[in-house]
């Protein structure tokens, strides 16, 4: 195990009982020598004897009783990542308490990206607007839990929406009555009350203390797992008086470190712009794309949620106002892994519906990594997504020649073409960007639908998601804005010049948008009945009310959660685990370990082979020949 667990055990320790007690429990550990402590400190592997000994002699210390544990250091979780750079992330998954709960499974989705092999819960959550409380039901492979999802809730109700929070037991569904006899099962009606001065702020570090590392909410997750892990089993009983061993070198599977690479490498002259210029002016009759083509690692405009990067990026999408040196993000190229279209502007009742908090330009840095990750996943590279180029406006036309940025955006559908793949980082006003839809009537004409993803994990949430069924429903030409209404004479041309009317494109537009939607809740729909009523069947509906029979048909043949169930690891469960109740298997076959990786290439090859036959039959109905 890593050096992290210690130094999250010496943080909830001197928050709650302070350096002595710390003391105290160093001793107990048998880390009595110079040196000892800061050995033990180390984000490196540790042995598993001093990581039992220091959390055996912490609960001895403090007098903590299993299930008091489990609660107290659910509780230390939230405070932990918020400290180590997680509180966008945590904010971003919702702008109310009930808004939080809801989303809980969609994060577990989001963490399995990172640990294939890890065992999520299963937690549902039904909020009441008549009382304003919410049930929550919970659901694990592994038995005693409850103390910590409880632990978890009340701290997150403290720290991010200044809320009490209160949890009154009451029965489970009928069909999990024997799980919850085994304490893998349990339900809550949970109220809440506002706490006087609202959200309670992080107490500040002393003078001179040591900042906590920063770690992925993915890496902190898994670290707090084996730390659970470790608890729950008991093996740390009697463990202590345990001298830590020789340590190996080895950082923790947390963010991925961007590559040294060289300027001349990576990064382009201030003077690049005026390369390119003389390049266009002494073509010989070049096209013009392969001179003006670059693509962005997507380290350099992508970032996860506490990645040191984050704040580079959050500026970068900040706004649509480009410099010089936004251009030396991108180098030549002559292809690119993703093309990315996107609004400059989120949309207008962003803080209504995502909260005041969450950044816009977060969101897009993140989803950005997401899809990287994805790519990189795909060919089992996870730690190569930084690699992963993109295709980013600002970052790959020069912004300081108005010749040069002309030439570029009448290029657009050359570079689409020059584009492995389109992602689209879709909001719920997306279609109303004239811009955005010019891009898109491009991108139909260029790419088969199987190679248009759009990312919008983040984006779509219970509040959100109405939204969306919205846009698309009433989706029209005559709705998109623009910032000079000359602008929509390029649209129109483009539609006239690839599409038989601009009646047939909306159409085209409409059944797309739905497919590729319907395709993205997919991957969140396997992990509950009521993730797919939510997410996934009104899609179905959709299409059938907009008159696309076969679509709807179509889409009617995905089997997300028989699909999440074939996808199930092979490793069988730990003899503790194997004690969960063929109930709870048999109904929650999500709960086990879950490939990811494996679990989206059934969605993938069910739309490539059912869906996007027939949205090509759609569009080539539609569409000019040339």
């Amino acid at each position: 195990m890593y050096g992290h667990i210690h130094i999250i055990l010496k943080d909830l320790v001197m928050g709650v009982a302070g350096a002595e007690a710390w003391a105290s429990i160093l001793k107990e550990a048998g880390l009595t020598n110079e040196g000892d402590e800061g050995r033990a400190l180390d984000t490196v592997v540790q042995s598993d004897e001093l990581t039992f000994s220091l959390v055996g002699a912490t609960c001895s210390v403090l007098g903590l009783e299993l299930d008091k544990a489990l609660y107290t250091f659910g509780r230390h979780f939230v405070t932990f990542a918020l400290r180590s750079g997680n509180a966008s992330f945590l904010k971003s998954q919702g702008a109310t308490i009930h808004a939080f709960l809801a989303n809980i499974n969609n994060l577990h989705a989001h963490l399995e990206r990172d640990h294939p092999n890890a065992r999520f819960p299963f937690i549902e959550s039904k909020y009441d607007p008549d009382q304003d409380t919410a049930e929550l039901t919970y659901l694990s492979v592994r038995a005693g839990l409850k103390p910590l999802v409880t632990g978890v809730i009340e701290e997150i109700g403290i720290r991010l929406y200044g809320l009490n929070v209160f949890f009154e037991e009451v029965p489970v569904p009928e069909d999990l009555a024997e799980a919850g006899i085994a304490g893998h099962a349990a339900s809550w009606r949970i109220t809440w009350r506002p706490r006087p001065g609202g959200p309670e702020p992080l107490e500040q570090l002393p003078v001179g203390a040591p900042q906590l590392p920063r770690m992925s909410f993915p890496a902190l997750h898994s670290v707090f797992v084996d730390l659970m892990r470790i608890i729950r089993s008991g093996n740390f009983l009697g463990a202590c008086q345990c001298q830590p061993e020789g340590t190996t070198v080895q950082t923790v599977d947390g963010e991925v470190e961007a590559a040294e690479n060289s300027d001349e490498e990576l990064s382009m002259s201030k003077s690049d712009s005026i390369r390119k210029a003389s390049e266009v002016q002494n073509s010989n009759g070049m096209p013009l794309e392969h001179i003006l083509m670059r693509a962005t690692r997507a380290d350099k405009v992508a970032a996860a949620w506490c990645d040191s990067q984050l704040p580079k990026c959050r500026e970068f999408w900040q706004d649509s106002a480009g410099r010089a040196e936004d251009y030396d993000l991108s180098q030549d190229a002559r292809r690119v892994d993703v093309f990315v279209s996107h609004s400059w502007s989120p949309p207008e009742n962003w803080k209504i519906v995502m909260g005041e908090d969450l950044r816009y330009a977060d969101v897009k840095s993140t989803t950005l990594a997401v899809m990287a990750k994805d790519i990189a996943l795909s060919s089992n590279q996870l730690n190569t997504w930084g690699e992963v180029t993109f295709w980013v406006d600002k970052a790959c036309i020069p912004q300081d020649d108005l010749m040069l940025k002309e030439s570029c955006i009448s290029l657009i559908e050359k570079f689409i073409h020059r584009a492995q793949r389109v992602c689209v980082l879709f909001t719920w006003s997306y279609l109303e960007r004239l811009w955005c839809v010019f891009e898109w009537a491009c991108v139909l004409t260029d790419k088969d639908p199987n190679n248009i993803w759009l990312m919008n994990e983040m984006f779509v949430t219970d509040q959100s998601f109405p939204l969306y069924l919205e846009c698309i429903r009433h989706f029209s030409l005559k709705r998109t804005k623009c910032f000079l209404e000359s602008d929509r004479a390029i649209l129109t041309a483009k539609i006239d010049e690839c599409y038989t009317s601009a009646e047939d494109f909306e159409q085209l537009v409409r059944a797309t948008a739905i497919a590729l939607m319907a395709r993205s809740m997919a991957y969140r729909a396997g992990r509950s009945r009521r993730l797919h009523q939510v997410f996934y069947e009104p899609w179905l509906a959709l299409a059938t009310e907009l008159g696309f029979t076969e679509l709807a048909a179509a889409l009617g043949s995905c089997k997300p959660s028989e699909w999440r169930a074939a996808a199930v690891c092979g490793a069988p469960l730990s003899k503790e685990e194997g004690v969960a109740l063929p109930t709870l298997l048999s109904r929650q076959r999500s709960l086990l370990s879950v490939q990811a990786g494996a679990y989206h290439d059934y969605i993938n090859a069910w739309f490539d082979m059912t869906v996007t036959p027939h949205l090509i039959r759609m569009r080539d109905l539609v569409k000019k020949s040339h």
